[in-house]
């Protein structure tokens, strides 16, 4: 078994508490639906006619429903296990919400850029969020088997001021942030009862993207806590600064292929 594997599992172990952030380089692979003939063909006839941009995030809802690729459920099997048991947090930048699939206590998680759980108003004119439409999405599903014309869709709006709805995701005219506020001021609450403690910190392909949600405020974690150790994962990002070299290791490798190499037999399970 790799050295570093073996010294994670066994630092996690010893930990009293664990954070792990997963970035964008666990994001699920978007080109999945570039791949696909019929997305191909929809692109074709919808063009450059912003009245049905609005029914590509569905189409990318109905590819993470049916086109779950099984590394990515391996590598979020690994994590659950490797947490079982542990005082822990997870913060997560992708969209995919493949991490409400994994068994993990929802009570200490938060990903703040959003996903496709909730949707909300496009000027958010309440702060609230709303169930997705499943008539709108099934009538999207419908034109993808080319049952009904493109003519026949109806993007959804908001009930209460009729501007349009969009999916609850960090780049939104107004993005909303209620949908992750409680459980940010959680994690932050839980991230104080951090000091002096033994914290294993893992970081899964934190790049450049937002690094002011998880790589910075994990380094600074680090400098403060002389007990905390970090595990950085990313294929080109794996470097960490000077003064908390002694306390950390990069690891070059896609943090799902790095979840993935984790067996059960790697850890009393």
């Amino acid at each position: 078994m790799d050295v570093k594997v073996q010294e994670l599992i066994e630092r996690i172990e010893d930990a009293e508490l664990v954070l792990a952030g997963i970035g964008e380089e666990f994001q699920y692979d978007w080109n999945a639906l570039l791949k696909d003939t019929r997305y191909q063909e929809i692109e074709c006839e919808i063009g450059d006619d912003e009245r049905y941009i609005w029914i590509v995030p569905f189409l990318q809802k109905m590819i993470l429903r049916r086109g779950r690729e099984e590394r990515w459920d391996r590598a979020y099997q690994r994590l659950e296990k490797l947490l079982a048991g542990k005082n822990y947090f997870v913060i997560s930048l992708c969209i995919d919400d493949y991490l409400y699939d994994t068994g993990l206590s929802e009570e200490r998680l938060v990903t703040p850029c959003g996903g496709f759980k909730k949707m909300q108003c496009d000027k958010n004119c309440t702060g609230e969020l709303t169930e997705m439409p499943e008539e709108s999405y099934q009538s999207v599903l419908r034109y993808y088997k080319k049952e009904i014309p493109l003519a026949d869709l109806e993007e959804p709006v908001c009930r209460r001021c009729g501007e349009k709805l969009r999916f609850n995701q960090l780049g939104v005219q107004r993005y909303a942030e209620e949908s992750y506020l409680r459980q940010w001021q959680s994690y932050t609450k839980w991230l104080q009862g951090t000091v002096n403690k033994r914290l294993c910190v893992l970081e899964l392909g934190a790049g450049m993207a937002y690094p002011g949600i998880i790589r910075f405020p994990f380094e600074k974690v680090l400098y403060y806590n002389r007990k905390a150790y970090l595990y950085r994962v990313h294929p080109q990002l794996y470097h960490v600064g000077e003064e908390i070299a002694d306390r950390s290791v990069g690891i070059a490798e896609n943090p799902v292929d790095f979840l993935g190499r984790l067996s059960f037999s790697d850890k009393d399970f």
